[in-house]
């Protein structure tokens, strides 16, 4: 058994889990591979992926970083605990009433996101704290309302009162006694997960986090003790903000992992970035279930500090759920290699929201899946193949395919089999398309100064279609894709976002205010820290302030520099506030008075010594020979032969379309059009001729 001080990366996704082994030291990657996920409960796939790594190499000592989707999954599945929430007496609907605003505002059909709490488990309590933290009324009765909750059979409960960021002693006494009295009763309190203003956001991250907590504690108590009975020394869990963080703070703070899987995969696009010298990239990530892209400038991606979760149902935006959580900027839609293709009442081809997943999963995967996907399409005409799944457990049928997209697409609509396939691979590229326009061109991105990097099993398929449709400069699948996630797990950092309500304008603040205020994140930082092992790393903080125009709903987010460096004075941060509004929108108000909204502090936990992951190719370059030809049908329904590479065995390979490249757990489409070339890394770079 071969001993090395190895880090472990493992994903989960709708279709596979993906597994990634890297040298901690060398950062080379030893072991790559899919198992198949196991929806019914995902840490069979995560303990059998370990299993498999541990029958080639020793895992006593190691650390595991793992993306889930198990929270995200509760939440979407409404698979969550039975959930109370206390609420300042009159506000306890808050929940419903959110901000009487709908997602379309013309919609007369509207559908809204119905409350995670019932009516009849919202409880008011008696107590009430004004927006400047002073006591108005002091708590009381509390005990009757606790034998309220104790009659209800709720399994968690959410606390989230009236102004509670400015002053949470109110919230605080009702855990101590709600401790006392529910021993082992989940508990969330919105001055904890989310102190800052915002009544509806605040008490709807506070009742998202309880309703998904117990699962995801279940979750992650019976992976931890199955992974430490396997010699793991630590499992670390990706969150939104696609940092790491310790199983402990997982379980207390869940609704931070809701974008635990996608994250993964942006913060690896990001380092790939800065690797290949490409400051400007769009992540897009097509998985078996969904398709997401994220924008990355100047080696950054984009970061937000409120997000919608579960918004869109069946392809509608029925609201969702805001969570107040720092998240890397991905927007998702429901298409992915396992979307299922359908006709509508009107007769027209649609592809997704609906997915196979990995259970029963397309036709082809020969598990009962009877109905046409994206993946089907694609076996039909050739790009996909038995041999693309070898030692994936899926048995390939392309027969199975074809009856498939037969029978519910090309013969309700007289078509051949062959012109059905390519009509669902098209659709699907064009929902993507937009996707991939709404992160870009509808926030003021021009793609045509982007290169599009490519992963998820699905996504080299498709990528250079959709990059060619968005006039992309070129298309970069980068090293192993088809794991990109699980590798990006690899390559995070525990690291933490918290933030504090402010709401004052700057000239009512004293000198001291900033200081004070920082002071406070401070100490709930190492609160956090705590839970984590920071033996050998170096801890960084970063400062920001949000500030605005007094009456304006949106702020600008200012860096403050490092902790330890001097905080700039109170007249400069409004100097440097109007230079950045000026700077944004072209013009100032010199008028308006400036306002500080909330302070937040960003920890890290960093490795003294950063290695990269993306080392050139042991394979040297020569003439590169097909593996093998493949039987391939053309747009045009010619049927013909294609030759197909391996990416490793093919450095230096520069070719023009059609062709296809197997690279670590993909396959890459390469159009009769498109100018191929694999690159000493063993990425492959396809170039576009727009």
């Amino acid at each position: 058994m071969i001993q090395r001080d190895i880090l472990i990366g493992i994903d989960i996704g709708g279709t596979f889990t993906d597994a990634i082994v890297a040298d901690r030291t060398t950062r080379e990657v030893l072991l790559a591979f899919k198992v198949p996920s196991t929806p019914a409960d995902p840490s069979i796939a995560v303990v059998s992926a370990l299993e498999r790594i541990a029958a080639r190499q020793s895992i006593v000592g190691c650390q595991v970083c793992h993306g889930t989707t198990i929270g995200t999954n509760a939440l979407i599945e409404r698979r969550g605990a039975r959930t109370g929430l206390l609420a300042t007496q009159g506000f306890t609907d808050v929940i419903e009433l959110r901000r009487q605003d709908r997602p379309n505002l013309y919609d007369l059909a509207v559908e809204l996101s119905q409350p995670l709490v019932d009516p009849g488990d919202r409880f008011g309590v008696t107590e009430r704290v004004a927006a400047d933290g002073s006591i108005v009324t002091p708590l009381a009765e509390l005990d009757a309302t606790l034998d309220r909750v104790a009659a209800s059979g709720v399994q968690s409960l959410a606390i989230s009162l009236l102004h509670a960021y400015s002053n949470p002693v109110h919230e605080q006494a009702i855990k101590r006694r709600v401790v006392e009295r529910f021993p082992g009763m989940y508990v969330t309190l919105s001055s904890e997960i989310s102190p800052e203003y915002g009544e509806y956001e605040r008490t709807s991250t506070t009742v998202v986090n309880s309703f998904i907590g117990p699962p995801v504690k279940d979750y992650l108590q019976r992976l931890e003790s199955q992974a430490k009975a396997l010699g793991v020394a630590q499992l670390l869990i990706v969150k939104s903000n696609g940092g790491l963080t310790s199983a402990r703070n997982a379980m207390q703070f869940p609704a931070h992992l809701i974008e635990s899987g996608p994250a993964a995969g942006t913060i690896a696009t990001a380092a790939y970035a800065r690797n290949i010298d490409r400051r400007n990239v769009i992540a897009f990530d097509m998985g078996g279930t969904t398709a997401k892209a994220g924008v990355i400038t100047d080696y950054l991606p984009q970061m937000t500090y409120e997000f919608r979760a579960d918004a869109l149902r069946h392809g509608k935006n029925v609201g969702g759920y805001p969570i107040r959580s720092a998240v890397l900027d991905i927007v998702e839609i429901g298409s992915g290699g396992g979307s299922i293709a359908w006709i509508d009442a009107g007769g027209v081809p649609k592809v997704g929201p609906e997915s196979a997943g990995a259970d029963p999963g397309p036709a082809c995967y020969a598990r009962g899946g009877s109905r046409p996907t994206v993946t089907d399409a694609h076996a039909v005409i050739g790009t996909l193949c038995a041999s693309t799944f070898e030692g994936t457990g899926v048995n390939f049928d392309r027969a199975l395919a074809v009856s498939a997209i037969d029978q519910h697409i090309a013969r309700p609509l007289g078509w051949t089999v062959e012109r059905a396939a390519y009509a669902i691979i098209q659709i699907a590229v064009a929902n993507m398309t937009e996707m991939v326009k709404l992160a870009t061109v509808r926030r003021g991105l021009d793609p045509r100064d982007f290169s599009i990097v490519a992963s998820g099993g699905a996504g080299p398929l498709h990528a250079a279609l959709v990059g060619a449709d968005i006039g992309a400069k070129e298309t970069v699948v980068p090293p192993y894709p088809g794991m990109f996630s699980a590798l990006g797990a690899t390559l995070g950092r525990v690291k933490h976002d918290l933030a504090m309500s402010l709401v004052r304008p700057l000239a009512q603040l004293g000198e001291t205010s900033l200081a004070d205020a920082f002071g406070a994140l401070d100490t709930r930082a190492r609160a956090v820290l705590a839970a984590e092992d920071t033996r050998g790393l170096t801890v960084t903080m970063q400062r920001r302030a949000f500030c605005r125009y007094a009456g304006q709903l949106f702020e600008l987010e200012l860096p403050l520099g490092d902790d330890g460096q001097p905080l700039p004075s109170l007249q400069a941060l409004e100097q440097q506030y109007r230079e950045a509004y000026l700077r944004e929108f072209g013009f100032d108000l010199p008028r308006a008075s400036v306002e500080l909204v909330k302070v937040h502090l960003s920890v890290e936990l960093q490795p003294q010594v950063q290695a990269s992951v993306f080392l050139p190719s042991s394979h040297t370059a020569g003439a590169a020979r097909p593996l093998r030809y493949q039987a391939y049908i053309t747009p045009s329904g010619e049927r013909t032969e294609i030759p197909v590479y391996s990416s490793s065995a093919s450095i230096g390979l520069d070719a023009a379309g059609p062709m296809l490249v197997e690279h670590a757990g993909s396959t890459v489409w390469v159009r009769d059009d498109d100018q191929v070339r694999i690159c000493s890394d063993g990425c492959v770079l396809i170039a576009h001729k727009n």
